[in-house]
């Protein structure tokens, strides 16, 4: 299983798409179920949640051997660094607890 992080985004939904096409199980996780139908159709599983959260990630995480991350950006947001920093810790402990 590879977990695919922005799956409904640009470069996300290309690397889901791609391992589909080889066979590979993925789960795709993105903060919008609508959006990750197509993707579920296609065969992959789909997570839905906030990619800031690092329980919610851990449990995305778990079970897989390998994960393709990114952070969603938003550059409206007041604290943009503060921001990326809490969605990076989050990968790193999703990944540590999630065994990757």
């Amino acid at each position: 299983m590879i977990v695919v992080m922005g799956a409904t985004g640009r470069t996300g939904r290309r690397v889901v798409e791609g391992l589909l096409r080889a066979g590979e199980q993925v789960r795709a996780i993105g903060r919008s179920e609508a959006s990750l139908a197509a993707l579920a159709r296609a065969g992959a599983e789909v997570c839905v949640g906030d990619s800031s959260d690092a329980g919610f990630l851990t449990e995305a995480f778990r079970g897989a051997s390998a994960a393709y991350t990114l952070l969603p950006y938003d550059l409206r947001v007041e604290d943009y660094r503060a921001q990326q920093a809490r969605m990076g810790e989050a990968v790193v402990t999703a990944v540590r607890e999630g065994r990757v």
